[in-house]
């Protein structure tokens, strides 16, 4: 083969590398997370005063859209003095599930708390409903546990989730003060 009948050849690698990179260029953006609104539902010094600890950073968050459902979250850390006295806490706005949010929060948590995980030595397991809020606290000693209280808001939800130690979870109380406050500024 000569150098003039490969030239077609070398043009079609051109093409198809610039093909490739303008559909990464084209499709990337489509597909990104964009700024989350969940951060403007509560402020780090609420958080900070309900829970304890301070925020070492501002909080983080994203906005995308799922099969099944689209996410807002918003997450920031809070550290006290201790060892079990970080806590990690996520606002979530889910919309655009295919049942009612009430409903899909019930299905959450009743599969969670028939987890037999709950039943071992030092574990926790308390659900409670407030108002419309439909809270939970699982824990158990040595793993991420959770005090989340969720408000059913049509086809979806907003929830506040406490995540730390079994030993410093935040009360279903307090969670559920923060989820409360959270709706009203929708």
């Amino acid at each position: 083969m000569t150098q003039a009948d490969g030239a077609p050849l070398a043009r079609l690698r051109q093409a198809i590398a610039g093909l490739a990179v303008l559909t990464t260029l084209t499709i990337g953006p489509v597909h990104a997370q964009q700024a989350s609104s969940a951060c403007r539902l509560l402020q780090v010094a609420e958080l900070e005063t309900a829970i304890g600890g301070r925020a070492s950073s501002k909080p983080s968050g994203s906005s995308q859209s799922i099969p099944g459902m689209a996410l807002d979250e918003c997450s920031v850390v809070l550290s006290g003095p201790g060892p079990n006295r970080v806590h990690t806490v996520s606002i979530r706005i889910v919309t655009n599930l295919s049942m009612d949010g009430e409903q899909a929060i019930r299905i959450r948590n009743t599969s969670t708390a028939s987890e037999p995980q709950w039943k071992v030595p030092g574990a926790r397991l308390e659900q409670a409903t407030g108002g419309s809020a439909i809270c939970i606290l699982a824990g158990r000693p040595n793993v991420a546990s959770n005090t989340t209280c969720s408000i059913p808001r049509g086809k979806g939800y907003v929830e506040v989730d406490v995540t730390g130690s079994v030993e410093a979870l935040a009360s279903i109380e307090t969670v559920r003060a923060l989820a409360q406050k959270a709706i009203t500024r929708l």
